[in-house]
């Protein structure tokens, strides 16, 4: 939420409103990857606290394992589809003459990193149910920190435009991957990513889509709304897509506090 406030912030003090509204048209495809995310994220906490009331420590570490590992198969996947349809999925989001270009660089830069934004929001779940909820804080604030500096410096110092603010979420998520990966590595007892492991049933497979996609329908819903809009929006010019990206990011200020409470009652 917090970087989301002072992202818009700054891509708006540029005051190209071509620049804004290619932003605010790319901004589904992020909600996307974080709606898949949570497939594997929520599906897999919610799998994994059962089996630990169960006891069933071996099967949790598969269960983590295959969470994590297929959230980076399934973002490379995407990755390519995204960049082999970029033209016409662009056009769907609402993307015109005037806002190709900025709406084109910032959805490169996201597609190309799927997999990290994916990644980063799978293993913050997971080593919740370890109770491990400020290392997963602790994990989140520092790339949204390193985030925010760099945001200013790519778009005010480097002149890097939609690319500069697409490269500073990415290089966020990044290293939020990596402070991630060392507490699964270093910190937890039953949350494990080993590709050993990763090899799990096709029940269990059911088991964790069985919550996982139920749980990512509110940021599958959003990202198809968001789309629509803004598809609407752009017969009326850049400046109110430009305006309603703004409004959005304000919006979600209640939806994320609603979230925190869900990922809090979930363990």
């Amino acid at each position: 939420m917090i970087y989301n406030l002072a992202d818009t912030m700054f891509v708006a003090k540029t005051g190209d409103t071509n620049l804004v509204a290619g932003i605010t048209i790319g901004a589904p495809l992020f909600t996307f990857l974080i709606a898949v995310s949570d497939i594997f994220g929520l599906g897999g906490s919610s799998l994994i606290s059962r089996l630990f009331g169960e006891k069933n420590y071996a099967l949790s570490k598969r269960v983590s394992s295959f969470c994590m590992i297929g959230g980076i198969v399934t973002g490379l996947i995407l990755t390519a589809i995204l960049l082999i349809f970029e033209t016409p999925i662009l056009h769907l989001l609402g993307a015109k003459a005037a806002t190709y270009q900025d709406a084109a660089d910032f959805y490169r830069v996201i597609s190309i990193g799927a997999a990290p934004i994916i990644f980063s929001i799978i293993p913050q779940n997971l080593i919740r149910t370890e109770g491990l909820a400020t290392q997963a804080m602790v994990a989140t604030m520092t790339g949204t920190i390193l985030a925010i500096i760099l945001d200013p410096i790519f778009l005010f110092g480097l002149k890097m435009g939609a690319i500069g603010v697409g490269t500073a979420n990415v290089t966020g998520y990044l290293v939020t991957d990596i402070i991630l990966i060392y507490y699964v590595l270093y910190k937890t007892e039953y949350i494990k990513l080993k590709l050993k492991y990763s090899k799990i049933n096709g029940k269990t497979i059911k088991d964790i889509v069985a919550i996982g996609i139920p749980g990512s329908i509110t940021n599958f819903a959003q990202s198809f709304g968001m789309a629509l809009l803004n598809s609407s929006l752009a017969l009326y010019g850049a400046n109110k897509v430009a305006a309603m990206g703004i409004t959005q990011k304000i919006y979600s200020i209640v939806i994320l506090v609603i979230v925190g409470f869900a990922f809090g009652s979930q363990p």
